[in-house]
Order: C-alpha cells, then structure tokens, then sequence
C-alpha cells in the first residue's frame, strides 16, 4: 500500500524530480509505522525513482535527455516485438475484447468529461487507459516476460509526462487515439510489418514531442544521433512505405 501509494505519486507528477520524501513525514500521512514506509522508498530506490540522501532523506530522481533517449532505444524494441508477435496471434477474441475496452474507455472519458485536468482522478483514469491499450498488445504477444518488460518502461515514462502539463489528462485513450487505431487495425489485418512501422512513427512523434516539451530551449533532436534511427530505417519497415 505505501509502496503503490508513492510510486502512483511520481508517475502522476504529485511529486516531481528534486522533492524531499521523509519516512517520518510518510508514515505520519499514511498512519502506518516508519518500518513499511522506510522499506517502501528503499525498493523505490532499487527501481531507480528515488536517490537516498544521508541526513535528507529521499529525493526524486532528476531526469535528463541521456535517459530519455536510452528508455526510448528499448521501449521501440520491445514494442515493435510485441506488435509483430500480436499481428501473428490476433483472433477474434482479441476483437472483441478490444472492442469493449474501447467502449468501457470512452465511458470513463464521458463521465470525467468537464473536470479540471489536475484532477488526481482524471490524471489516474487516463494515464491507465492509455497504459491499457498498450499493456493489451503486448498480452497478445503471448510472451509473458515482454509484457512485464513493457509495463515497467512504461512506468518509467510516465514519470516524464507527468511533468508536461496536461498530458496525462487527454483522452487520446486506444481509438480515439489516431495512432493507436493505426497500429490496432495493421495487427488485426495480420501485417506485422505494418504494425511494427505505426509503432515506431508512434514512439518517435512521442519522442519528439517529450524532447521539446521537457528541453524547449535545447536544439531539435539531430538525426544522427536520434535513438530511433536505426530502428526506423530497418529495411523490414523501410518496405513499408513509413
């Protein structure tokens, strides 16, 4: 519970790179003894969330453009697999089961409709669905340990859009999300090609725009050096007009 509780924090952008987490503080708000909440912040340590600091406490781990950029490098990797493989295992189960999330997100999106976009519960709903969509494909994978894999860069990223305002609130949430459509329908016609190209013009338009939104004073990313790249020119998407 005080695990979840200060991860949620910082993947929603309560907390933000640089902040100061205290056992003592953490454990007076969640009225649980300091042992829990010193062993939550020391696995949050682990994962790389939090920076012990002798005398200070906890601080939040600052972000910078090297870490983005190799996040990244994996995260297309790993996707792309998992579309390709999703493309090979789609049925009509998967369909409809698509299909329902979709319906079941597009009612989450109409009943917070109106609501600040710093709303904790606005924050939360959608960043999970958008989670979803994606934690969805990589199921259809049928590898288990991919999944997992991209679940956890997936908790990584988010901790960088929680710092661009608003971002986390929008309700581009599976197809209502263009490139998400995009993606969902080259799986479901079996092209894996297809689908392994919408994935990486999806991440790379991310890539970007998280460049600009966190670094608006750097130069736009170089080409020579964008961490894409050689995913992007593989002769296997080349082929397919991307």
């Amino acid at each position: 519970m005080v695990y979840a509780d200060i991860k949620a924090r910082i993947l929603t952008g309560q907390v933000r790179p640089g902040d100061v987490l205290a056992a003592h503080q953490i454990a007076q708000e969640m009225e649980v003894s300091r042992t829990p909440a010193h062993e939550a912040l020391k696995r949050l340590v682990a994962e790389g969330y939090l920076v012990a600091q002798p005398r200070i406490g906890y601080t939040v781990t600052p972000i910078n453009l090297d870490e983005i950029r190799d996040l990244f490098q994996i995260r297309v990797r790993l996707e792309c697999l998992a579309a390709e493989l999703a493309a090979a295992s789609f049925t009509p189960a998967h369909a409809s089961a698509f299909e329902l999330a979709h319906a079941n997100a597009m009612a989450e999106v109409k009943r917070l409709e109106g609501r600040s976009p710093n709303d904790p519960e606005v924050v939360e709903t959608m960043s999970g669905l958008h989670r979803q969509f994606h934690q969805m494909v990589a199921a259809m994978s049928g590898n288990r340990r991919l999944t997992t894999m991209i679940g956890t860069l997936q908790d990584e990223m988010q901790r960088f859009w929680a710092l661009v305002p608003g971002y986390l609130s929008q309700s581009y949430v599976f197809f209502n999300d263009p490139e998400h459509q995009e993606t969902y329908d080259a799986i479901a016609a079996k092209d894996a090609h297809r689908a392994r190209a919408s994935v990486v013009r999806h991440l790379r338009d991310n890539l970007h725009n998280l460049f600009d939104a966190l670094f608006p004073d750097e130069p736009p990313i170089d080409p020579s050096v964008d961490p894409l790249a050689d995913v992007a020119d593989d002769p296997r998407w080349a082929q397919q007009g991307g």
